[in-house]
């Protein structure tokens, strides 16, 4: 089976990107789950229940999330009572948001999970010892478990990815919105570094590149807005077996798209 993944998914251009295009990925790729980072739907940081909705609607069964998941008050309550979007689960103090979740689709269960790193990220207790933690509890479920691990740095990523080779089906990186090129599977575990961004690429990992230019420049405080421009999907599509929940392919997907009418210009 196959599962399609989408990186994080960067405010109003990206949720309608992937609202124009994602159906036309999941026949492409065959992909019977699809699972997307959420952490920013909501111009950039955080998330709403009518974003979310939105998201739901087009074709995605279930999220990861990420150190921006509680940044809007207004979504709190949403979070409490949604059971398809995974908060971070190292998170030191009890937070909104569900443990982990399982899609089940034609009796197939894929189980996902949400880990922050602990390296220039906010804090958080160790992805190792929580996975080890809640890892048997799910594996009684499902040996079908994607792991999004949310992280600045690439080592504490990689490092994860082979703490956990051969025990999940993917370990798969978010948070810096920029692909990386090292996809590849680790003794049945498909890894990626990082997903990448879906989103408006002509900018600064979302943000229009003139007001991070002008931050970083005169040191002084600005305020963020969503890039509308470069639009790209980008993610990675795991083949797995569902009886083993042992990877046997990840694809990186890198998919550039007219700005105004969506419309697929490159592969």
């Amino acid at each position: 089976m196959n599962f399609l993944f989408l990186g994080d998914i960067f405010g109003k251009p990206g949720r309608n990107l992937v609202r124009n295009q994602l159906s036309k990925l999941l026949k492409e790729f065959n992909a019977q789950f699809c699972v997307a980072n959420i952490e920013n739907i909501a111009q950039g940081r955080g998330l709403t229940e009518k974003t979310a909705r939105v998201l739901f609607e087009a074709g995605i069964d279930a999220f990861t999330s990420g150190n921006h998941l509680w940044d809007r008050r207004e979504s709190l309550e949403y979070l409490q009572s949604e059971k398809r979007i995974t908060k971070p689960l190292n998170s030191p103090t009890p937070a909104y948001g569900a443990e982990f979740y399982v899609i089940e689709k034609s009796g197939v269960k894929l189980a996902i999970l949400t880990l922050c790193g602990q390296t220039f990220m906010g804090p958080a207790n160790s992805i190792f010892a929580t996975f080890d933690t809640i890892y048997p509890k799910i594996k009684a479920i499902t040996s079908n478990i994607l792991v999004d691990i949310h992280a600045e740095a690439t080592a504490e990523k990689r490092a994860f990815a082979y703490y956990t080779a051969g025990k999940v089906t993917a370990v798969i990186g978010t948070h810096t919105h920029i692909q990386t090129a090292d996809e590849e599977v680790l003794d049945g575990t498909a890894y990626i570094t990082d997903a990448g961004m879906t989103g408006p690429h002509d900018s600064v990992i979302g943000v229009k590149k003139n007001i991070i230019l002008e931050k970083m420049t005169s040191g002084m405080p600005k305020r963020y807005e969503v890039a509308d421009s470069g639009m790209q999907i980008n993610g990675v599509v795991v083949t797995f077996d569902e009886n083993t929940g042992k990877a046997q392919k990840i694809q990186r997907i890198k998919r550039e798209y007219d700005d105004e009418l969506g419309k697929k210009i490159t592969c």
